[in-house]
């Protein structure tokens, strides 16, 4: 049985490594971006753009040159200072901004809200009617708890709690992720490159930090689950199993796609079983499910005994592999296309109806791509591109107030006034912005590849929990409707791995240029352990 998780550990991480390295190098190469995006107009239609490569080689030279120097000036200080004062910076940057853009929600953000307001006020009505926001997306449960929850803790429901509280789960992500790090590797050099790594994805945070949606905190949740993963594979402990369970139960109900990081930890203790034989842990895969499944059963059996009904069953989940695969209306392949909503609607609500109609337009629609394999491949390259290609992973657009916000003339005066937040919104800074994500998702892709290639011949299991995960992203939105935001968790998760590719590539520059100088005094009787293999 360890020969069999061997086997797959390493031909995993091999598989993983060379997704990871494909989208690097279509990553040097093309650019995704919202043709004709700005701030007053939310535009969500993907473009691209070849990119100029000598610019891009130059401008990662930089990032990796300035990495560098920032981690050698900065040795001899303490990590644990250095990243206690790079959190605060960042904390203070996010707080500032939310507070800058003021960003009213709209669209499912203000439905959750609304849903939220009701809840506290004892309106049912609406959870009850299958033809209602809710009704239509039960599956939005657990979000709408934790509104309520944080409406009533602080006895407001001013959508400003719930942003700032979004900044400190975004800092919290940051932490944890370090954790993971260290965890993984325990080597200080690559802990250190991390933090500072870590440290430069706070951008995408802080413009997702004003999206009430379940991302941002959810994400906390889903992390701590997989550090407690890795903490079980490291000590055996049960309340690391129990910890796991909970919190990504959690996650799940904040934002139903943290399924994918569920699945991921399964595989890793199946894996882990395998290799020890243990029944504690192949109990402890079983406790999880259990946890997670009692979660859900709570939370919606305990609206269903407030409101005295069923909770509607929504539209059918299989709504949304079509709409994955549907012809693309205004958005890019694969992109929300409101056809899971139609289809529902004209079914008058009905689930199985909707299911069996829904059934039928996927088979009609993979019989178009059978008949034409060139619609088929153009399709998965769009939808594909549009997804992992674009360096903001549309964080800077869910910051983008829209004509819907700008209807409100006083909202409108104050934005115009503040003309660094419309600069970064899509003006000078904005370009900036997306120059220095585009280069920064460059250099995650390829030293990210790079990593996975190196522990490919020494797979270990807990190497693999994050690139499981990785991949179970990939392989939904290959499969579910898509959009960048949606994976933007799982690219976070290619720090740790980053962080070690970048340190063996400044191992070999040292070490190259340690052999050139002593070539260069004449010292030609180099040890075996400095020559470069």
């Amino acid at each position: 049985m360890k020969k069999v998780e061997e086997f797959i550990s390493k031909y995993l991480l091999l598989l993983i490594a060379i997704l990871v390295i494909v989208i690097a190098v279509f990553s040097f190469f093309v650019t995704a971006y919202f043709d004709n995006a700005t701030y007053a107009f939310t535009s969500e239609y993907t473009a691209y753009k070849i990119d100029n490569i000598i610019l891009n080689i130059l401008f990662i030279i930089i990032f990796l040159g300035l990495l560098y120097g920032i981690n050698k000036i900065t040795q001899k200080i303490s990590t644990k200072i250095i990243f206690s004062v790079l959190i605060v910076i960042s904390f203070v940057i996010q707080l500032i901004w939310i507070f800058a853009i003021k960003f009213i929600p709209y669209a499912d953000q203000a439905n959750v809200i609304d849903c939220a307001k009701e809840l506290l006020a004892g309106q049912y009505d609406n959870f009850k009617s299958v033809s209602s926001y809710f009704g239509t997306c039960p599956h939005q449960l657990g979000i709408i708890y934790y509104i309520a929850f944080i409406f009533k803790l602080f006895n407001t429901d001013n959508f400003l709690v719930l942003q700032t509280i979004n900044v400190i789960f975004s800092t919290i992500n940051l932490f944890l992720m370090y954790k993971i790090t260290n965890i993984l590797f325990k080597n200080e050099k690559v802990q250190r490159i991390a933090m500072f790594l870590i440290f430069g994805f706070f951008i995408y945070f802080m413009f997702l930090d004003v999206h009430v949606y379940g991302i941002i905190n959810g994400l906390t949740f889903a992390l701590i689950a997989s550090y407690y993963t890795l903490k079980y594979l490291e000590n055996k402990k049960i309340r690391n199993i129990v910890i796991t369970g909970i919190c990504i139960s959690i996650a799940i109900l904040l934002k139903s796609n943290y399924n994918i990081f569920l699945c991921g930890i399964v595989i890793i203790y199946i894996l882990e079983f395998l290799k020890d034989k243990k029944i504690r842990t192949i109990m402890g895969t079983i406790s999880i499910i259990i946890m997670y499944l009692a979660i859900n059963f709570i939370a919606k059996f305990s609206l269903e005994k407030i409101m005295g009904a069923d909770i509607p069953k929504g539209i059918p989940m299989i709504s949304y592999v079509y709409m994955g695969m549907a012809e693309k209306q205004t958005m890019s392949s694969g992109w929300y296309t409101g056809d899971h909503m139609k289809i529902y609607t004209e079914n008058n609500f009905e689930y199985e109806k909707a299911t069996e109609e829904t059934v039928n337009k996927i088979k009609e629609r993979l019989q178009y791509f059978k008949e034409n394999p060139s619609e088929l491949i153009k399709y998965y390259c769009d939808k594909l591109a549009s997804t992992w290609l674009n360096p903001t992973y549309q964080t800077i657009w869910c910051s983008y107030p829209g004509a819907t916000m700008l209807e409100n003339e006083e909202y409108r005066n104050e934005i115009e006034q503040k003309t660094i937040v419309k600069s970064i919104l899509s003006g000078t800074i904005y370009k900036i912005e997306e120059e220095y994500m585009n280069i920064y998702q460059i250099v995650v892709f390829s030293f990210a590849g790079y990593c996975l290639l190196k522990l490919f011949k020494q797979a270990e299991v807990k190497n693999l929990l994050l690139p499981i995960i990785f991949i179970g992203g990939f392989a939904f939105h290959l499969l579910w409707e898509t959009k960048a935001i949606y994976v933007l968790q799982y690219y976070y998760l290619l720090l740790p791995f980053t962080a070690y590719g970048i340190s063996k590539f400044y191992d070999y520059v040292e070490m190259k240029a340690k052999r050139k100088e002593m070539i260069t005094e004449g010292n030609i009787n180099i040890k075996p352990e400095e020559r470069i293999k």
